[in-house]
């Protein structure tokens, strides 16, 4: 088996508006840039393309709701941006296999309670109590067993 002449190169970080439009890189040259809004590594070889992860999704411009489990924001995508936050209002994950992730960030003026799934658990809380995100924070919410969910 021959050996693979194939230069790569790493071409830094942002969003995922903010990637090079194109490389000046050799032919047969592969780039990489990974969009931190989106947490998606592209490849260059002559044009963009999402290379793994598969794209997660986005759902931006959210809002805060509710005062309890059962009134809170239902998170729909992978990656959740609130831009809208009063104290005391909240989001709930949504539950799925073992693996799966939910992302969380708060860009709204008070902090934001996440929700388990109803009859789940966050790190080492009870069921159903929230973890707080404060104004400015994030978080990443992965799912462990159909109860328990971990935060990083």
């Amino acid at each position: 088996m021959g050996h693979s002449t194939l230069i790569t190169d790493y071409f830094g970080y942002g969003t995922a508006a903010d990637r090079p439009a194109s490389l000046n890189i050799p032919s047969g040259c592969l780039g990489f840039y990974y969009a931190t809004d989106v947490g998606q590594v592209y490849a260059w070889d002559g044009a963009w393309q999402a290379w793994a992860p598969p794209p997660q999704s986005f759902a931006g411009s959210l809002t805060g709701a509710g005062t309890t489990q059962g009134s809170a924001a239902v998170l729909a995508a992978d990656v959740n941006l609130f831009t809208t936050v009063a104290a005391g209002t909240g989001a709930v994950l949504t539950a799925g296999p073992a693996g799966t992730w939910q992302k969380v960030l708060n860009r709204g003026a008070a902090a934001l309670l996440v929700y388990p799934p109803s009859g789940g658990a966050i790190d080492a809380e009870v069921a159903n109590v929230p973890v707080t995100i404060l104004a400015g924070g994030g978080a990443t919410f992965w799912q462990n067993t159909t109860t328990q969910w971990y935060s990083e």
